[in-house]
């Protein structure tokens, strides 16, 4: 592996033996988490790791470049450092390459991937990879595709609307409320009483969904799936208001909130849901939509390769767990493109 320019410093030359020999961890130094602090206490655990903070895209993709073939790839960081981290490696590697492992260290606000993958707290993920010399278990993942960017979730009208709010929240609390704020109490408060009022106030709007693939597979109040007759390509799938459509291929928005529960039934399809009560309504189901529970008054459920969301107007749309603004339109697909994510919960039986 090679070192980076002292601006964005592995802090100590690689060695052969180390503790973390042979991986590679990115680190967002834009991140409100002390980015060259994380940096140095991961390079202090993992003396034998490339440990790289980088600013922008570009920066990712050219450190990649040279990284010839490391164990494995780790995003320090939340939902938003993961989704970089694939994202760039989509764009150095070809579709049809393996490519390497990718973990991801939980240190963002959510951590919904890091959760479904079942990682532990910070300081034992890195207890065990200086543990680990071989191969780590992985298990494929599927992905979304949204208007180019690779995500493990996306979604459109309520979801992003508290993501965005609660960002919001965090950036204006200061001082001792912040670790608060900065929590699953935080994400309700934001919901509560900043998005809620204004989904009561403007009500939802009217909602399009169409197949752009072929199968379609409709989820049963047993939670099962079940093909969908007629349902081929142009077939229109939800015609109706709704406050919230979501679509991912992993069940958990963060803070263990299971949005789309059936995101990881079905491999090679997306799960598209839509929620089509007030906000009233949703306020009084928030524990029942926590756990993902099925099935649930308003909730519909699909398993698809491709869809478009066209909405009366226009709506907040979230990738990953980041802002992407409004849109009116928007189409999810299955992409053609897998990753091998690094599997917590095995590594922790090893």
């Amino acid at each position: 592996m090679t070192s980076a320019s002292p601006a964005a410093s592995p802090w100590q030359a690689p060695s052969d033996g180390a503790a973390g020999f042979g991986l590679a961890v990115l680190v967002n130094a834009n991140a409100k988490r002390g980015g060259r602090r994380l940096a140095v206490q991961i390079a202090r655990a993992l003396p034998g790791a490339t440990v790289r903070l980088t600013k922008t895209a570009g920066e990712i993709d050219a450190w990649l470049r040279t990284i010839p073939s490391p164990r494995a790839l780790f995003a320090a960081g939340g939902d938003g450092t993961a989704v970089a981290l694939v994202n760039a490696l989509a764009r150095v590697t070809a579709a049809s390459a393996p490519g390497p492992a990718v973990g991801i260290l939980p240190v963002g606000t959510g951590n919904g991937w890091a959760h479904a993958l079942g990682a532990p707290k910070l300081h034992r993920c890195l207890e065990l990879l200086a543990a680990t010399s071989g191969p780590f278990p992985t298990r494929r993942y599927g992905l979304l595709e949204v208007e180019g960017t690779l995500a493990h979730f996306a979604g459109s009208g309520w979801d992003a609307m508290i993501l965005d709010d609660y960002k919001r929240q965090l950036d204006a609390t200061k001082g001792p409320g912040r670790r608060l704020t900065k929590s699953v109490y935080g994400y309700l408060a934001a919901t509560l009483l900043r998005t809620a009022p204004k989904v009561a106030l403007v009500g939802n709007p009217h909602l399009l969904i169409e197949n752009l693939g072929d199968e379609v597979f409709v989820v049963d109040g047993e939670g099962k799936p079940r093909l969908l007759e007629g349902a081929g390509r142009g077939a229109v799938l939800y015609d109706a208001p709704a406050g919230a459509a979501a679509a991912g291929t992993c069940p958990e928005f963060g803070y263990r909130f299971k949005a789309i529960p059936f995101a990881e039934r079905m491999p090679g399809f997306i799960s598209v849901r839509v929620y089509d009560r007030g906000a009233l309504r949703a306020i009084a189901a928030i524990p029942s939509l926590w756990r993902g529970t099925h099935p649930i008054g308003g909730m519909h459920d699909w398993l698809v390769k491709s869809v478009r969301l066209t909405f009366s107007r226009p709506v907040s749309l979230q990738i990953g767990g980041d802002a992407f603004g409004k849109r009116r339109t928007i189409e999810f697909r299955a992409a053609d493109r897998e990753v091998r994510m690094v599997d917590w919960r095995r590594l922790l039986c090893v």
